[in-house]
């Protein structure tokens, strides 16, 4: 039984707290279990590991657990444990086996395939299993899995699981051809655009094999090697070989590493960047750091990860244990999901305001890296009341990149506007999305002296006698023409007056349909007889919102004086007669205002005053 280090445990447990929470980008592995011959514990932690792979020597970019595990030589008898171990390596992650089917011939050719998916990031579309018959007693399995979240079928992807005839003998290579022909002619049905994965143990020796010749032929599934179609025996590809970990043969095939058989190849339409994609640069052999030719993965020392040589040799050791494969990993970045916010409304402007729309585009998908999801390019469009169209990249959620469309504020009325985002990125959730702002513009206020039509400037004309004091001057601002789609008045201020004349209160907030009073004073006081007249300047403007201009309008205030007012005119009629003569004599002997002569006593001295003023 291999012992773990230490290290191995710890990182582990790491691994399994980073991956925990569910990420939107695609890891995909195969991996040949070798009838699961090898040792479980060393098997499970290798399992593990997989999940803290950062691709340091390769794209580099994170490290996720994987969403699709695919397994080669797996017996009907081996699949509850192979399910235990998968379980078991990624604690608190969903994982479930896909269709799995074999016989008794299958099992005695060596085994099936098996595959495993996380529910959480892909579900399987049973009906899009297929067994394809491929020489030597073996089938592969063909799995439609299915992007959660997504609803565009550019978000599906087949996987194909292979297991080709082993050996060297031109015999086993026409099997192995006779293999791949059925491969593309199954996926080549699919139709043209498909997202196509195939992995498995090839067994092929070398670039110049009929297989893989038929493989990567032109049509609807030709196939695209990630490492290129360059020759990868011999030591200056020791980097891509899959098998053996081994040095020495037994129960596992042994031989050191030394030949690609395990593969991954793609689709055109997985290379083209545009929504599902394949990461380029991502595709490596787990454990491998490309200088044990020939030899076993842990001999000597490991520099998997540069910075770590202690993890690096142990998950050599695991290697080594585990099975006489290593596993192959690839990453996808997986489409945008656009999620687009917009104020419902704007509220209420007046006509002319700037009146910015902040329309906010994010790309929701959940990721541990910028790299493996697709960039969000979209166009914000504004219409029916909105206006501007700008291209932008959005930036990940929880960011945003926020566009400004403008309310078309030109005339007055109800805006029901609309803003429309989209974009053209392949498989893209939420591809269009329309959110409607509303608001209301109103016409601005009109300040005027009358309620009949708009008078802008005017004259106020009164007749007070010398020597009444302090005279208030009322006058109405009417804000005319108000309805529901015009702007409320306020009367700032006035200026412009001097004494005798003067300003007593010239602020009225909010004038709508009833008319504001402005009041205005002549201090009649000394004031000799004659016209008296200024020009007071009222600064009016629309109320407190947006787009609110100002206005002035003008009133002159015309005052005559008249001679001053005789004393003995008590009822201030203008005229000393019988009314006056009553009011005196009802006050007779009181301190009344009819007394004339200011001795405190209303009686004869007063009343010959009086009557002197008589007419």
């Amino acid at each position: 039984m291999l012992m773990l280090t230490k290290t191995v445990l710890a990182l582990s447990a790491v691994v399994l707290a980073v991956t925990s929470a569910a990420s939107a980008q695609v890891r995909i592995v195969n991996y040949n279990l070798a009838k699961l011959a090898g040792d479980p514990t060393a098997l499970r932690a290798t399992l593990a590991e997989i999940a803290f792979d950062d691709g340091a020597n390769f794209v580099g970019a994170f490290a996720v657990a994987p969403t699709v595990l695919m397994f080669q030589e797996i017996r009907n008898a081996d699949i509850a444990e192979l399910d235990t171990h998968v379980f078991a390596a990624y604690p608190g992650i969903p994982y479930a086996r896909g269709t799995f089917t074999t016989s008794g011939t299958e099992d005695s050719a060596s085994g099936a395939q098996a595959m495993y998916y996380r529910t959480d990031k892909v579900t399987e579309i049973v009906s899009g299993h297929a067994d394809i018959a491929t020489g030597a007693s073996r089938n592969s399995d063909r799995w439609l899995l299915s992007l959660n979240g997504y609803t565009s079928t550019a978000a599906r992807f087949y996987v194909f699981s292979s297991h080709l005839k082993a050996s060297n003998t031109s015999a086993d290579a026409a099997t192995r051809n006779t293999g791949a022909i059925a491969l593309r002619a199954n996926a080549d049905a699919l139709g043209a655009g498909q997202n196509v994965i195939f992995v498995g143990d090839y067994n092929l020796y070398g670039n110049d094999e009929a297989a893989y010749a038929t493989m990567t032929a032109p049509g609807n599934a030709q196939c695209i090697d990630p490492f290129g179609t360059g020759n990868w025996t011999g030591v200056a590809n020791a980097i891509k070989h899959s098998q053996s970990p081994r040095d020495v043969s037994g129960t596992l095939v042994g031989g050191g590493v030394d030949d690609r058989f395990d593969f991954q190849f793609v689709t055109s339409e997985l290379r083209d960047m545009d929504g599902l994609s394949f990461i380029v640069g991502s595709c490596h052999t787990f454990g491998n750091d490309g200088d044990h030719y020939n030899l076993a993965i842990n001999a000597g020392t490991n520099s998997y990860y540069p910075g770590d040589i202690a993890t690096s040799n142990a998950i050599a050791d695991l290697l080594f244990a585990a099975s006489d494969h290593m596993p192959v990993i690839s990453d996808f970045q997986v489409p945008p999901i656009m999620t687009v916010t917009a104020p419902t409304t704007f509220g209420t402007v007046i006509v002319g305001a700037v009146v910015p729309v902040a329309i906010a585009v994010s790309n929701s998908a959940s990721v541990v890296s910028p790299i493996a999801v697709d960039a969000l390019t979209a166009t914000v469009t504004g219409s029916t009341g909105l206006t501007g169209t700008q291209a932008i990249t959005a930036a990940l959620a929880p960011s945003a990149t926020t566009v400004n469309l403008a309310v078309n504020t030109a005339a007055a009325g109800v805006v029901n506007g609309t803003a429309t985002t989209t974009t053209t990125v392949e498989a893209t959730q939420n591809p269009t999305i329309v959110r409607n702002v509303t608001g209301t513009v109103l016409a601005h206020a009109r300040a005027s002296w009358s309620a009949k039509s708009l008078v802008t400037t005017t004259t106020v004309t009164s007749t007070q006698a010398a020597n009444t004091g302090v005279i208030e001057i009322p006058v109405s601002l009417h804000n005319f023409g108000y309805g529901a789609l015009q702007a409320k008045l306020d009367s700032d201020s006035a200026s412009g007056l001097t004494a005798p004349f003067a300003v007593v209160d010239a602020t009225e907030l909010n004038i709508a349909g009833t008319p504001a009073t402005l009041r205005f004073s002549i201090n009649t006081t000394g004031l000799a007889a004659g016209v008296y007249s200024q020009t007071a300047v009222v600064q009016t403007s629309d109320e407190n919102l947006a787009g609110a201009t100002n206005v002035v309008r003008s009133i002159t205030l015309t005052v005559t004086i008249s001679s001053a007012a005789e004393p003995a005119d008590l009822n201030n009629d203008g005229h000393v007669d019988g009314a006056d003569l009553a009011m005196l004599l009802n006050q007779w002997g009181t301190n009344g205002t009819a007394d004339l002569d200011h001795d405190s006593l209303v009686g004869g001295s007063d009343l010959a005053i009086l009557l002197n003023a008589w007419g």
